[in-house]
């Protein structure tokens, strides 16, 4: 597959021009001269019109995919997730490369027919899982796999927060769009992180709130092996409450704390023989709000140009599809003492 001139920008369509488009996305772009969106594409031409008015660019406005034939080289799907398999694979068999919104699929096997797609079509398929962009990610790994706070005893992932997203459509929970709730939208980023740093987690056991619905309250468990040796990891995930927003791991000398708030710098909690230490381990100076969306597509822009293969491969983001597609399976009730104090007062 030949490369693109070097003097002209890559031309970009978006498909699905809802809230992480216009918030992340697009403000992004339109400060790089390195690409030029050609085309906005949504089945609700409205949200498209507005993505154009927002961003101030000169694009053309579609509902209809086969409309960037020609007229694109790569483009971000940031559609519904049930959506994401149709779509990419029918933009890469259309000669266009794809950097898809997480999670990659709903399933499993959706994710290996994409994965086999842009095999098969020589395209490029990133996946926006940027979190992996994080600077303290590889220092995290890396001072653990140092020894510098001894043996690991348990990794402890949380996110947690009211849901406030400012969400353009009934998306998040329509079955017809989605395929699951917290653990699948906002926990896909850090159990992925988790898996890409540590390897593969065993031993699942998970509960969650659905009660027949999505899920707004979700805790995983299992076991990782950290330097030969098993090591508990506990993920809990919230749209209703606050959590800590980090990944923790736990040694027998203090505790490294890699906070999704703050990816510049990593935390060494230690406890001394004159009390409890903090120490901050700053790891890139400058980052602000929307450094990793730049990184995610330094990188798509890179492998579109180049032919490589970008960051976050789909076979890469596989893994952690894998887990929650197990876990769902396994699913049980998690335990909510108000509702049984309810049902005993009816």
């Amino acid at each position: 597959m030949t490369s693109l001139p070097s003097d002209r920008p890559v031309r970009l369509g978006i498909v699905g021009c809802g809230a992480i488009t216009r918030a992340a996305h697009l403000p992004v772009i339109a400060g790089d001269r390195r690409v030029e969106v050609t085309v906005l594409c949504d089945r609700d031409r409205g949200n498209a019109t507005q993505a154009a008015r927002e961003s101030g660019m000169d694009a053309a406005i579609t509902t209809d995919l086969a409309e960037l034939a020609g007229k694109v080289d790569a483009a971000i799907v940031a559609v519904p997730p049930r959506f994401h398999a149709p779509v990419a694979i029918q933009l890469m068999e259309m000669g266009i490369d794809v950097l898809c919104e997480k999670p990659l699929a709903i399933t499993v096997a959706d994710g290996r027919r994409m994965a086999e797609a842009a095999r098969r079509t020589g395209r490029v398929l990133a996946v926006a899982l940027m979190m992996r962009f994080f600077p303290h990610n590889r220092w995290l790994a890396d001072l653990v796999e140092e020894g510098e706070i001894g043996e690991v005893r348990e990794v402890i992932v949380e996110d947690g927060a009211p849901l406030d997203w400012p969400m353009a459509s009934n998306s998040y929970f329509d079955r017809n769009a989605t395929g699951g709730g917290v653990l699948f939208d906002t926990g896909v980023h850090l159990l992925d992180r988790m898996l890409w740093l540590f390897g593969d987690l065993t031993g699942i056991a998970y509960e969650d709130d659905a009660l027949g619905g999505f899920e707004s309250n979700a805790k995983l468990t299992g076991v990782l092996r950290i330097g030969g040796r098993p090591v508990p990891a506990r993920l809990e995930f919230s749209w209703s409450h606050r959590l800590r927003r980090s990944i923790r791991v736990v040694g027998e000398r203090g505790t490294l704390e890699a906070s999704t708030a703050d990816p510049r710098t990593l935390t060494l909690h230690r406890t001394t023989r004159r009390g409890p230490m903090e120490m901050q381990i700053a790891c890139a100076p400058r980052w602000d709000g929307r450094s990793h969306y730049r990184a995610q597509l330094d990188d798509f822009i890179g492998a579109v140009r180049e032919r490589r293969e970008p960051f976050v491969t789909a076979e890469s983001a596989l893994h952690a599809l894998a887990v929650i597609e197990a876990a769902y399976a396994l699913r049980t009730p998690m335990a909510q003492p108000w509702l049984a104090r309810i049902e005993a007062s009816a």
